[in-house]
């Protein structure tokens, strides 16, 4: 009787323990399939790599996003994707041992969602990360959802999008198939599929189709004004947040002269030729159709080593994605939502001091998680570069903020709704503050609200115990804007008493 008893006791507790778990896990049923996600800081839910595309991979290289083949049984959303294929570099989410060597995946076209817990219908935002288009993932710890799912309301999408060459190739032999195949303009072709995936499930999740918000910060930035430029976007978003990027649509002859250039790299690589001035006759000869085997038979290490470019091409102008070049955004061939522009003021630390940095990568990336207590401004900048990494950051930062008036302007004369922001806190311990200043990406770690300590990222010098309260007291100032923005259109209709009204121009510090 004993032993009975103390199984039945077991059972009770086993069957409690069974009921918990699964009451821990939260569920959400798309229209692909059904996923379980898991609890995340803040009272929210998070739902990890959810595939929005099948893999771009096979024949599906260089072609436009497919919508992934659903699936039986129960999705394990847990874990954040693995990145798209790139060099191992600061916003990769790798080890420093990796740095510069090939990383990530042409399996990658994957999202991430975070909600609150309480059902409720809410606004949606997608956040879409930086990297110059060459880089980066929405794994980055300081692209969590969590802190702005809470604070601002909403249910917050992330994505991985195609980077480098294997996001833009123009070249006549990848002209096969339907015209958004030979587009070559798979950065926004990915983009938009993420689009229409959150319109066919964000309900799941208590989003709102009808009011989305799509939100970037540099290379992001870009590719906010990529959706802002594109027809195919009608309908498919209703606000914009756009941090340190410009407008841009290239003519297409730019995309596919750096297309040939890549494939001649490619071919040198190869040892099919023994210095590159041999490689345009080369090609030439071979043709069209042995080129498209050629780029099909090259693994994702041999297309990652052969890309040496820093101004990303991925938007220019073809019959299919951009009928309009940059030029439309002066004659207002874009979509007028209500947008929000913003600029730290020292943008250029980061974008064009690079180069004058004394640290390599890797030993910069050690600095960065673990400062020395003596660490001065010439162990950062190499030497008797100090006023020249001053003067020409400062001009080139200057450069940045008039050619942000210069596009706050041309879209406000469309489009009234368009308010701008100066990020200018510079509260980082010395020498990070008189070398970086407010970096290029701080603001957007104050409105997403990461100030990750525990985990290695490029921002980790940033946050002492001496600032905490600071940066915390602006992050929750900067978050009524913004909430107010995604629910409303306007960063000024949920604000608490005494807070200044966004009247077009705000600064923040």
């Amino acid at each position: 009787m004993r032993s009975l008893a103390y199984s039945a006791l077991l059972l009770v507790l086993f069957t409690c323990w069974t009921l918990n778990s699964h009451a821990a896990a939260p569920f959400a049923r798309l229209a692909d399939g059904k996923i379980q996600g898991l609890r995340t800081a803040h009272n929210t839910e998070a739902f990890l790599g959810i595939p929005y595309a099948e893999p771009p991979v096979g024949y599906l290289r260089w072609k436009a996003p497919r919508s992934p083949a659903p699936w039986i049984g129960t999705l394990n959303a847990t874990k954040l994707p693995v990145a798209c294929p790139q060099k191992g570099n600061f916003f990769a989410n790798v080890p420093p041992e990796k740095f510069g060597t090939p990383v990530g995946n042409e399996d990658c076209l994957y999202l991430n969602v975070w909600k609150p817990f309480a059902a409720k219908k809410r606004p949606v935002v997608l956040w879409i990360h930086g990297g110059s288009n060459f880089k980066g993932t929405s794994a980055d710890p300081l692209y969590d959802g969590a802190w702005l799912a809470s604070s601002s309301d909403v249910v917050f999408v992330s994505a991985n999008y195609r980077l480098g060459m294997l996001g833009a190739l123009a070249h006549e032999a990848l002209n096969k198939g339907s015209k958004w195949d030979s587009s070559g303009n798979y950065v926004t072709l990915d983009l938009v599929a993420v689009l229409k995936w959150i319109h066919a499930n964000i309900e799941s999740f208590g989003g709102d189709p009808d009011n989305i918000t799509i939100m970037g910060q540099s290379a992001g930035c870009m590719n906010v004004w990529g959706l802002l430029q594109t027809p195919l976007t009608k309908d498919l978003f209703h606000r914009a947040v756009c941090s340190a990027g410009v407008p841009n649509a290239y003519p297409r002859w730019v995309a596919e002269t750096r297309s040939e250039d890549f494939i001649e790299n490619l071919v040198v690589n190869a040892g099919l030729v023994k210095e590159k001035s041999q490689a345009e006759a080369y090609l030439l000869a071979k043709g069209t159709k042995w080129i498209r085997q050629f780029l099909y038979s090259r693994t994702t290490e041999e297309l990652v080593q052969a890309q040496e470019y820093i101004v990303p091409f991925q938007h220019f102008k073809d019959d299919a994605v951009f009928p309009h070049g940059v030029e439309g955004i002066l004659f207002g061939n874009f979509h007028r939502v209500p947008l929000i522009l913003g600029l730290t003021t020292d943008e250029a630390t980061y974008l064009l001091g690079g180069a004058l940095i004394k640290p390599t990568d890797k030993e910069l990336w050690s600095l960065i998680q673990n400062p020395p207590a003596d660490l001065k401004e010439e162990d950062l900048i190499k030497d008797n570069k100090v006023t020249l990494y001053h003067s020409s950051t400062a001009a080139g930062s200057l450069a940045m903020q008039m050619t942000m008036e210069e596009i706050f302007w041309a879209v406000k004369a469309y489009n009234p709704q368009t308010y701008r922001y100066s990020f200018e806190w510079k509260e980082t311990p010395s020498p990070w503050k008189e070398v970086f200043g407010a970096v290029h990406g701080m603001d957007a770690m104050f409105y997403l609200g990461n100030f990750e300590t525990e985990k290695p990222s490029f921002a980790r010098f940033a946050w002492t115990e001496q600032n905490r309260q600071s940066r915390e007291a602006l992050r929750d100032s900067m978050a009524p804007y913004f909430k107010s923005f995604f629910w409303d259109g306007n960063p000024n209709t949920q604000l608490p008493a005494q807070a200044p009204v966004w009247d077009g121009r705000m600064v923040f510090k």
